[in-house]
């Protein structure tokens, strides 16, 4: 019961991408505004979560639609509790496609939050500060966050990219625990906790997914993808190894898959 509250389900599809949304995210709206039932505050708070729902649309829309323009195919977009997903095939073979792609939600959020702050009242601000963060938060360099899709692209020409996802990886913890930090001393404690099982926990699962895709396990410290991104890797370096499971059903089967790993193979043990 608990767990079907996060499997996707499909809505409908915008630009013709399918959309689907988690029933946690509606159970989560209607608690939020039966909350604030007779404080007065229901109407101001139902539009804020309308242009919340709003922006993030168009933040992984904006994600979805420039992958499509670089040749990427796009999935769908998943909008969960917290935050969205615009899940893409191709990375693995063009990761210099990843930074494009990732920068473009946080700009469609900052273009936004410019257009809103030209408007009069207190509404169109709201909008503008919600798209604020959303646009400026994203590109902190914590892995899966946008930043840190930014940051892997840059390790990936240099370095393999099972190497430069773990640096990402390793680097978007650190970032983690310092926003948890930060939190902590702006008494938000465990909204920084959140944040940074967030980033550990999906950070891990996308590495454990190219470690399967690329068949290839990281060698290199964080501080040597960091150099080679900048020096170059060593001569006779391969940067990109050939796929060896490139168009293996297994691998198809894992990337088409919406639950969890354990799951996944517990599924191919019968």
């Amino acid at each position: 019961m608990f767990g079907s509250l996060f499997r996707p389900l499909p809505v409908g599809r915008l630009f013709g991408i399918p959309l689907l949304v988690m029933p946690a995210v509606l159970l989560l709206t209607v608690l939020v505004l039966a909350a604030a039932v007779g404080t007065g505050r229901l109407g101001e708070l139902a539009l804020l979560l309308l242009f919340l729902a709003a922006s993030l649309l168009a933040h992984e829309f904006g994600h979805a639609l420039v992958a499509r323009r670089l040749g990427l195919r796009v999935l769908d977009v998943t909008i969960w509790p917290l935050g969205g997903l615009a899940r893409m095939e191709g990375i693995f073979e063009r990761p210099e496609a990843e930074a494009p792609a990732a920068l473009a939600g946080p700009a469609v959020n900052l273009v936004l939050a410019g257009l809103c702050a030209l408007l009069p009242g207190a509404a169109a601000r709201d909008a503008a500060l919600i798209n604020l963060v959303l646009g400026l938060g994203n590109l902190a360099p914590a892995f899966p966050l946008d930043g840190g899709r930014v940051l892997r692209s840059w390790f990936a020409r240099r370095s393999p990219l099972a190497d430069a996802t773990a640096a990402a990886v390793r680097i978007g913890s650190w970032t983690g625990t310092t926003l948890l930090l930060i939190a902590t001393l702006n008494g938000a404690f465990w909204l920084g906790l959140l944040l940074l099982l967030y980033v550990w926990f999906t950070g891990k699962l996308e590495l454990v997914q190219v470690i399967l895709r690329t068949s290839r396990t990281p060698r290199l410290r964080t501080g040597e993808v960091l150099l080679r991104s900048f020096r170059g890797q060593a001569p006779g370096e391969e940067v990109h190894p050939a796929a060896g499971a490139a168009g293996d059903p297994r691998i198809e089967e894992l990337e088409s898959f919406r639950g969890g790993l354990d799951e996944f193979f517990h599924g191919r043990r019968r």
